[in-house]
């Protein structure tokens, strides 16, 4: 009887070597460590490059704010980022005021007409930009398509408006059926990633069960590697003046770690008008849920002084550091029982 070393072998021999890339190693984070934690199942990981995630939730929720920080992340992290503008609405003043660099080469932005236009757009640049070979292989590359709500395949571009007919209602559902298998194949081949954005509609006649649903069809949940459901609550000053909401995010699938874990993350404004994420706000008051951080209403305790919640998130914000800190104060991540055995035999 054989052994393992002479099959595998056999198998080299047959049908070559196993294919390197077996998993997500580059990722780009979102700013905020407990979105991270339930998309990939750690602290430092975020948006994974070489795979195609979707966010999707009702108007005015965060998903482009949420992209835009990605975007962001790109360039830091030494890499290229593009928006493929279907919905007309990217307001790249806004996006250069939250930190996004607009120099040509670093920054790519097209308005594409249909949908085969912004994918085939997107695997075309990510060819190019690895072809030359100006970027370090491990430094990302990212596109947000925004949204796939307001697509429009090219088989209904053609058609005058008056010709529309019950078939064309369908038509992007079998499109991107279509299309994304070959997007998820150039994403891994070239190695930049994809963040789809999207809109929820509410099915008729639902009686038991949720009611919203998301245009384009099925094929993003069978496609994407992560989906990211948000939801929203207004928060109101003492006068009840809207200053920002607190937005409620569920991996609703991940590849990467155990799905449907949620998280809530402030959203908040400034007199300017200008929105921002108030990640040391959130992270306080998850700490405090878990028992991490001191708190006897209305003080947390810090270092031996005690302040009101508002205060202290804005002296953590401020104060060089001191965020740092309150990551440190997370727990740490359950190892994977698989990944432990494996070390132990090791």
């Amino acid at each position: 009887m054989g052994n393992m070393v002479d099959l595998a072998k056999a198998l080299d021999k047959a049908i070559g070597a196993n294919s390197v890339k077996q998993e997500v190693t580059e990722f780009v984070s979102f700013g905020y460590e407990l979105l991270n934690q339930i998309v990939t199942g750690k602290y430092d990981g975020g948006a994974p490059i070489g795979r195609l995630i979707e966010i999707f939730g009702p108007p005015s929720s965060g998903k482009t704010a949420l992209a835009t920080a990605l975007l962001i992340e790109t360039q830091r992290q030494g890499g290229i980022a593009g928006f493929m503008d279907m919905e007309r609405s990217f307001d790249v003043g806004l996006a250069e005021s939250m930190g996004l660099d607009t120099s040509p080469g670093k920054w790519i932005y097209k308005r594409p007409k249909t949908w085969e236009e912004a994918n085939m757009t997107m695997c075309k640049a990510a060819e190019v930009i690895r072809a030359a070979d100006v970027i370090e292989k491990n430094a990302p590359i990212l596109f947000v398509f925004d949204s796939i709500a307001a697509s429009i395949p090219k088989s209904v571009v053609e058609k005058g408006v008056d010709e529309y007919n019950m078939n064309d209602t369908t038509a992007l559902s079998r499109v991107a059926s279509t299309t994304l298998k070959s997007v998820a194949q150039f994403a891994d081949e070239y190695n930049f990633g994809v963040v789809y954005l999207n809109q929820i509609r509410t099915k008729p006649g639902v009686m038991f069960g949720d009611p919203t649903t998301t245009p384009g069809g099925v094929a993003m949940e069978f496609y994407a590697s992560a989906r990211l459901a948000l939801s929203r609550t207004i928060l109101r000053n003492a006068n009840k003046d809207f200053v920002g909401q607190e937005i409620g995010i569920k991996a609703v699938k991940t590849k990467m770690t155990r799905p449907f874990q949620q998280i809530k993350l402030r959203m908040m404004f400034t007199e300017a008008g200008h929105g921002y994420f108030d990640k040391e706000f959130s992270l306080m008051e998850h700490l405090i849920e878990i028992g991490k951080l001191p708190y006897s209403q209305p003080y947390v305790t810090w270092d031996g002084k005690k302040y009101n919640k508002g205060p202290f998130a804005d002296y953590i914000r401020s104060t060089p550091g001191e965020y740092q800190k309150l990551v440190a104060l997370l727990p740490e991540l359950e190892q994977d029982p698989a990944k432990a055995t494996s070390q132990t035999q090791k």
